[in-house]
């Protein structure tokens, strides 16, 4: 039957166009490839653009389908094997156009931040400027290859098996391509109370459990573990993907739009602040908590104002209690990028939406649809992120990336309209309508002035004082690129 992109994907081996979307489609878009080291090689095409084409076409059979990452992720399950290495390939508009196939590129809902390019967008994300960017992203990327392994040993930051196929790939594109810049990443774990092993990132604090689930199978999983019934995980197809105008094969061919960001995290000024803000105002670790909307543990500070919640860390959970922000502040950076709910609990005045703001909210569930399915990834070494001494002042972060059907209503959106909008999320209950500041963790405030952060000094007290008090940036952004993840069959067309 023909793909129906408004639910999450049923699949069986029995569904032959299922089973072909899935054969055509990237791994890693409708579920994380999983591996615990990447290697991202950046690119550029050269002049002769026959000869990129051509390369790509070769590459093409490396490049891991969601078919194939989904049977493996299963055999996983079943048996501990491995899938061995995740290959994943992205262009971005610029190498289209190096490439002689700009006739071939996507056209989303809207797709004028993919046309354009991160670097043409930086007014509306309130982005550094081309030169204080590294080196490498001052200019365009043409292409991005992502290559996944898990490392050798348990405690290696890289994986030698990621790294042999990178110079293969690299060897196999010879004069078509030149690397621009490499970059590494590796997941970083620890162990919770219950003794499992639980993602985080550079601050030290879960990361990546709320997430959109697209695969039905994934879908029950959360149901049984969790619960979905506070806060539906379940999204559409239609979150990520969209045709791919460039495959030959009409109906099942899809891609979906990515966006990468390489942010560094200033760990030593960001744990030093939260410690000197939890000092203040009496308050310990909630200090951490009110800023990022969970303790470190992953305990989202809206459900209680200690950690140690049940683990795995829940994602069932709204804020329909809380609609006067006195357990989780309205500008906590879990509340500020999944708002969940606030959208129909308030008035949002906000004239500089790249995304008309009234068109979202009258959507049924319209904040949800601006969720992306996020894949980021930690870069950087270090000896032990939980060593309150090793603290990094710079070199580390996380390279943020995540899929979606629009760049301007999923990633811009949350960018400028949320994480970087001080009015975001005003309250409607005769409360002062001049916002709660912009998201601590990524907001970006460019060259406008700073907006204090009224932190409270309780948890659960909505009469409680408050401290007004500025925060730094303490991530910031090195440098980017919007990209493409084309179906197999568009490469194999080239």
């Amino acid at each position: 039957m023909p793909i129906n992109l408004s639910e999450p994907l049923r699949w069986t081996s029995a569904d032959a166009d299922e089973t072909a979307l899935l054969e055509d489609l990237q791994g890693n878009i409708l579920d994380g490839h999983g591996r615990k080291a990447t290697v991202h090689l950046m690119l550029r095409f050269g002049p002769d653009a026959a000869a990129g084409r051509a390369a790509l076409r070769q590459l093409e059979p490396r490049v891991t389908s969601a078919l194939a990452q989904l049977e493996a992720a299963r055999a996983y399950r079943n048996t501990g094997q491995s899938g061995g290495p995740f290959v994943g390939l992205l262009l971005s508009s610029s190498g289209y156009a190096r490439l002689g196939i700009a006739d071939r590129m996507p056209e989303g809902p809207v797709d004028g931040a993919f046309a354009s390019g991160m670097l043409a967008r930086r007014t509306i994300l309130n982005d550094p400027p081309a030169p204080a960017l590294e080196a490498p992203y001052q200019e365009r990327i043409d292409a991005m290859i992502l290559i996944g392994a898990d490392p050798d040993e348990p405690d290696q930051w890289t994986s030698q098996a990621a790294q042999d196929l990178a110079d293969m790939i690299m060897s196999g594109l010879g004069s078509a391509a030149s690397l621009v810049t490499a970059e590494s990443g590796r997941a970083i774990f620890r162990s919770n109370s219950a003794g499992a092993a639980e993602g985080i990132e550079h601050f030290g604090y879960v990361d990546g459990r709320s997430q959109p689930l697209l695969l039905q199978e994934l879908i029950d999983r959360e149901a049984a573990g969790g619960g979905i019934d506070q806060w539906n995980a379940a999204f559409p197809l239609s979150q990520v993907l969209v045709p791919d105008p460039g495959s030959p094969d009409t109906g099942t061919a899809f891609g979906s739009y990515f966006v990468f960001r390489k942010l560094e995290q200033q760990v030593k000024a960001f744990k030093a602040r939260e410690e000197e803000l939890g000092a203040e105002l009496g308050i310990g670790e909630l200090a951490g908590a009110f800023l990022v909307g969970r303790f470190e543990d992953g305990t989202p500070v809206t459900l209680q104002g200690t950690e140690g919640l049940d683990h795995p860390v829940p994602n069932n959970f709204s804020y329909d209690g809380d609609s006067a922000g006195a357990r989780c502040p309205f500008f906590a950076h879990i509340r500020k990028t999944n708002p969940r709910g606030d959208v129909g609990r308030t008035l949002v005045p906000n004239p500089q939406s790249v995304a008309d703001f009234d068109r979202i909210r009258e959507l049924d569930d319209g904040e949800r649809r601006v969720i992306m399915a996020r894949r980021g990834m930690p870069y950087g070494t270090r000896n032990q992120v939980t060593d309150p001494s090793d603290q990094p002042e710079g070199g580390v972060g996380l390279m943020f990336m995540a899929f979606q059907s629009s760049i301007e209503d999923q990633f811009e959106f949350t960018q400028q309209s949320w994480a970087n909008s001080p009015p975001f999320v005003a309250r409607i209950d005769g409360s002062p309508g001049d916002g709660v500041g912009r998201d601590p963790i990524i907001g970006q405030r460019g060259d406008e002035p700073e907006v204090a952060l009224a932190v409270p000094n309780a948890w659960n007290d909505a009469a409680a004082g408050t401290t007004a008090t500025g925060l730094a940036e303490f991530v910031v952004h090195k440098g980017g690129e919007y990209f493409f993840a084309p179906a197999k069959s568009m490469l194999r067309a080239l």
